[in-house]
């Protein structure tokens, strides 16, 4: 057993943190936290364990990157395009060079690396259509440590002819996938199923996919009401569905392993079929922001009940730092406050960082294993430096004020290590 000595901070919930600044992380050697809390509390309950004393930096929980693209990694900021125009010109020629094994190879081991590199420890992951590039992503995820759920594409409709699949090959290579990838290694790799969105899938495969999900426990990711033009081509493709959200519902892919990214754009009645069916809206401000596709209203869908978490949305976002992300989702907060004069919009740094961590392990069905620091949860940590962010070099400060400003002075340097159920899986300079 290892004891890690550091200061430790976590989310008990939006509003409030657990903060203890002499304080010890007691793990075993299946990768769990046996005990967390005081140093003199936690050391006398295991006197012979080896201590790893990392003073004066800080143990977080690893971050949660609800939505990523490990195949347009290689596309990020190619700027000046909405989402339509910009997949069909930077993005689909990108996904379909993954035809390529070694080239997808090589791009897992760069993506999975970085995303340890910057703090994140469990990220739900879209691969392109080709079941061998998702074989090999999700063989990368299992040789590198990180925790992931990992889903290859289904388009067989209005896609590129380059990534167009027959309906029966997408649904059995997916079930293949799944078979072979869903709970491996206990539970640490998992599968989401990935239609990409509703304009690209026909009924029949969306059906499929909601009979996968319901017969394997598998997840869904798609998308939701991104941009305008996007739900107005919805609405033409199936007019006898009542909105965007109700396409889903329709075809039995709204339940509470579903994970949807963006729903800038939803309506009361997609609130409601949203909240009444337990699936989760996964916030992306930067990709919202970067494709010009609008301001999700997140403070007022938290208050409505809805399951949200946070996503890089690469490359949509630019970067796969979840500190990014947390600050970007508290800064179009205050844009939309201001130029909306909406009050109670904006969202503080404490509420990202919960919504990062614990409301995303909830999300997953995880939050006994992940998403906090707590006693009996898997040792997924990240260990960080504050005062690579802070100008005066403080080793100790409130803990609201240190958080704050490593999501709003997020630099790569701040991380110093990684672990994924005790296993470390990154360490700086290594």
């Amino acid at each position: 057993m290892i004891l890690y000595r550091a200061h430790l901070l976590w989310s008990n919930s939006l509003t409030e943190l657990r903060d203890i600044e002499d304080g010890a992380l007691l793990v075993d050697e299946a990768g769990r936290i046996l005990a967390s809390g005081l140093f003199e509390e936690v050391a006398a309950q295991c006197p012979r364990a080896e201590i790893q004393d990392l003073r004066p930096h800080w143990i977080l929980p690893g971050l949660i990157d609800l939505h990523v693209h490990l195949p347009q990694y290689e596309s990020v900021a190619m700027d000046g395009l909405e989402l339509l125009p910009w997949l069909k010109t930077h993005i689909f020629p990108a996904e379909a060079r993954f035809a390529d094994a070694s080239l997808a190879k090589a791009a897992a081991q760069r993506f999975f690396g970085d995303l340890l590199s910057l703090g994140t420890t469990m990220a739900v992951v879209y691969s392109t259509i080709h079941q061998g590039a998702t074989d090999a992503a999700f063989i990368e995820a299992e040789r590198c440590g990180i925790r992931a759920a990992i889903g290859k594409v289904m388009m067989d409709q209005n896609a590129p002819d380059v990534l167009s699949e027959h309906t029966e090959t997408s649904l059995q290579q997916s079930g293949e996938l799944i078979q072979q990838w869903h709970g491996k290694d206990a539970g640490r790799l998992l599968y989401a199923l990935a239609p990409r969105f509703a304009p690209m899938c026909t009924p029949a495969l969306m059906r499929g996919v909601g009979s996968l999900s319901e017969k394997t426990g598998a997840y869904i990711q798609t998308h939701l009401a991104e941009n305008l033009d996007e739900i107005a081509w919805v609405g033409k493709l199936f007019p006898e569905c009542a909105n965007y959200t109700d396409v889903y519902r329709q075809h039995g892919m709204l339940n509470h392993r579903t994970l949807l990214g963006h729903g800038i754009h939803l309506d009361a009645s997609e609130r409601a079929m949203i909240r009444a069916a337990g699936a989760t809206i996964v916030h992306c401000p930067s990709s919202n922001a970067f494709l010009e596709s609008g301001v999700m209203p997140l403070r007022r869908w938290m208050e409505e009940g809805i399951s949200v978490g946070l996503g890089t949305d690469v490359a949509g976002g630019p970067t796969l730092s979840m500190w990014n992300e947390m600050a970007m989702a508290c800064t179009v907060s205050k844009i939309r406050s201001t130029l909306l004069k909406e009050t109670r919009a904006t969202v503080k740094p404490t509420e990202a960082f919960h919504l990062a961590t614990r409301a995303a392990a909830l999300s997953l069905g995880l939050s006994d294993r992940i998403g906090s620091l707590d006693n009996g949860m898997d040792a997924d940590f990240v260990v960080v430096d504050p005062r690579r962010v802070d100008p005066a070099e403080r080793n100790e400060d409130a803990a609201d004020r240190v958080l704050s400003r490593l999501i709003y002075r997020a630099d790569p340097r701040m991380v110093k290590a990684t672990f994924v159920r005790g296993k470390q899986c990154f360490a700086q300079g290594s």
